[in-house]
């Protein structure tokens, strides 16, 4: 089947899957004189005022040569910089990034993931258009149709109209720091891992799935394979490739209607540690390098999962030695206090089982496992593969290594499934007793 990508922007098509699929991004541009292209687009699509939202680390790096391009044509620009350390998205900051923007035209955000998702909200919030200036090669969120923010202290991706252009200039992109990048190539990889869960959860739990989100990926999975100490030289073309490869990892998510082809249980148990950071001040790392860490765990679980015999598996004696309802609310509300874990619970309710339940599906799990063991292989890559190219791109691999106490990365391994409500290898394990 052909491959997907740049030629269906702004298009709609009839998939396999019964489902007409759209991607309304307009144009998505990566090359020499992004400003220019992102300036001479805003003035012939979007309007004559806009708010430029970046952090003094990012309205640094672009320089004033997007500025200047958007005033030549006219564009009254109103700036929102915010401070140059470490920020969180939250429902409460994109709201005030929209109050600064609601009497101008559109959005441009300057930055990578938290930046563009606050003003991807806003602007949806307000049906305006979002223009995109990445600055680093960080995370796949640029074209995609969602915003990660903490919503009643609870990491959630919401749901938003996907940016309206994505202009890059590869130059400005390979200088950025380079765990940023390799923070970019894990979250790329992590998509071994989250297209099996995805693909599981259809299998097992019959949830929507569509093949067609992850052509946007086929053959980028290889190139970044073979080219991470390139990567890892900040070389521009490389970094270029990782680049391209997020953006049409994003447009997978749009056409999917979802972001379960890129967020599986790798991503929940980066959003604990974020969660547990946000509440208790604990610390956290770059979404990418967390995300890492935890891809090449989890691609271990599925390793050990696809291992199994099905005479090993006791459906009945595994679903009663399940912890019970009332012992995982317990946990929950230990976790997470009254108002968080409330939401938390909220979402484990949705996709919790019983124990009749659980024997049902394990029963079903060891029915498919010769199918899983047929399927998951085209998603997943060898754990210790993905381990390699994060290191060679310069990220971290192991817990130790990341910015975030050993006792709450620990705590995430078996706390993050509760957190949405996705199935995920997270939930599997925990169900086979493998956690």
């Amino acid at each position: 089947m052909e491959k997907l990508g740049w030629e269906t922007l702004g298009a709609s098509f009839d998939c396999t899957c019964g489902q007409r699929h759209e991607l309304p991004i307009e144009a998505c541009y990566v090359g020499e004189n992004a400003d220019r292209q992102l300036a001479t687009f805003a003035h012939g699509r979007c309007g004559r005022a806009c708010l430029v939202v970046s952090d003094g680390n990012t309205r640094a790096a672009a320089g004033e040569g997007l500025f200047s391009l958007l005033g030549t044509h006219g564009t009254r620009i109103v700036e929102k910089i915010f401070p140059a350390d470490s920020l969180t998205a939250t429902d409460e900051l994109a709201e005030t990034v929209g109050r600064a923007g609601e009497e101008l035209d559109f959005y441009v955000a300057v930055g990578s993931g938290t930046l563009c998702d606050l003003a991807k909200y806003a602007a949806s919030q307000q049906g305006k258009p979002v223009l995109l200036y990445p600055t680093a090669a960080s995370m796949n969120g640029y074209t995609s149709a969602i915003a990660a923010l903490k919503v009643h202290g609870l990491k959630r991706t919401v749901p938003c109209r996907p940016a309206t252009g994505i202009f890059a200039d590869p130059e400005l992109v390979a200088s950025a720091p380079q765990r940023m990048t390799a923070a970019g190539v894990a979250d790329f990889l992590s998509k071994a891992a989250s297209s099996a869960d995805w693909r599981a959860g259809h299998i097992l739990r019959e949830v929507y799935y569509c093949p067609r989100a992850r052509e946007f990926a086929l053959g980028l999975q290889e190139g970044i394979i073979a080219n991470t100490p390139a990567i890892g030289r900040s070389d521009t073309d490389a970094v270029r490739l990782v680049l391209e490869a997020l953006l049409l990892s994003g447009m997978g998510m749009v056409v999917a209607d979802s972001s379960a082809p890129a967020s599986g249980g790798e991503h929940l148990i980066s959003h604990y540690m974020d969660m547990k950071d946000a509440l208790e001040g604990t610390g956290h790392d770059l979404h990418g390098a967390q995300v890492g860490v935890a891809t090449v765990y989890t691609l271990r679980l599925w390793e050990r999962i696809l291992a199994l015999r099905t005479t090993e598996i006791d459906p009945g004696g595994l679903a009663a030695a399940h912890p019970r309802s009332e012992v995982i609310h317990d946990r929950i509300f230990s976790d997470w206090g009254d108002t968080v874990g409330r939401e938390v619970w909220q979402q484990w309710s949705e996709k919790a089982l019983d124990e009749a339940g659980l024997r049902t599906e394990l029963e079903s799990f060891r029915h498919y496992l010769p199918e899983l063991r047929g399927a998951l292989p085209t998603d997943l890559i060898p754990a210790e593969i993905v381990a390699r190219c994060i290191e060679e791109a310069g990220g971290p691999t192991k817990p130790g290594e990341l910015d975030v106490p050993l006792a709450v990365h620990d705590a995430a391994l078996t706390g993050a499934r509760y957190l949405r409500n996705r199935f995920t290898v997270l939930d599997l394990a925990a169900e086979l007793g493998l956690t």
